[in-house]
């Protein structure tokens, strides 16, 4: 008994440091979020004809390196945004340089202009989550307090809130630390780590209740 009790002591010793960690990274030097919400720079490229972005995609994976976007910005597939954390002036030249060695179009390096790309804000990417996330949680809190009720109403609610919160907060600090690109597979994880701690909570419950 005892020796299960020095091995949860020892869980929640790890998580807290975890957690601590991950909140210093957080204040420190913040999320490392996708490029596509990341400050960044971008050229928007004229080419006048159809666009084979694999062809382009080799030019800025040479000249950028790998961490690029490239995107057809145009119904008729004849103008591509590349973009990138930052883009030089000589990386700009470079690469109109060899697109134009690939296809005949008037845009110089000289008429091409390198734009600044505000971050998106983390809130901004998953408020359209926010209220689904809490509607859902409230039904969950419902229905343990109903279903679990003869354990004790303030057990169950600390428990059905509490860990949650802290599987949430334990996957944020592992993210941060291990510098996971944030963006749009973050959700996934979230929600994933809130059904196993529910179904952790349920099965606690389901346990206590049979002792009962």
């Amino acid at each position: 008994m005892k020796q299960g009790s020095n091995i949860k002591i020892f869980i929640i010793a790890i998580i807290a440091i975890i957690i601590l960690a991950g909140i210093a990274v957080i204040c420190t030097i913040g999320f490392n979020k996708e490029l596509r919400y990341e400050n960044s720079q971008k050229i928007d490229v004229y080419i006048a004809q159809t666009i084979d972005l694999n062809k382009v995609k080799e030019i800025t994976d040479e000249v950028l390196g790998k961490d690029n976007i490239i995107q057809i910005v145009e119904i008729y597939n004849d103008m591509v945004t590349i973009r990138a954390k930052t883009i030089t002036v000589d990386q700009k030249e470079r690469i109109i340089n060899q697109l134009k060695e690939i296809y005949e179009f008037e845009q110089t390096a000289e008429d091409t202009t390198i734009d600044n790309i505000p971050a998106t804000k983390i809130i901004d990417l998953y408020k359209s989550y926010i209220m689904p996330f809490a509607i859902s949680g409230i039904l969950i809190l419902v229905y343990m307090i109903i279903r679990y009720r003869k354990i004790g109403i303030l057990q169950v609610l600390a428990r059905t809130i509490i860990v949650p919160v802290v599987g949430e907060l334990l996957l944020i600090s592992v993210i941060a630390i291990a510098r996971i690109p944030v963006g749009r597979f973050t959700p996934t994880l979230a929600i994933a780590m809130y059904v196993i701690t529910i179904l952790y909570v349920t099965n606690k419950n389901e346990k206590i209740l049979e002792a009962k």
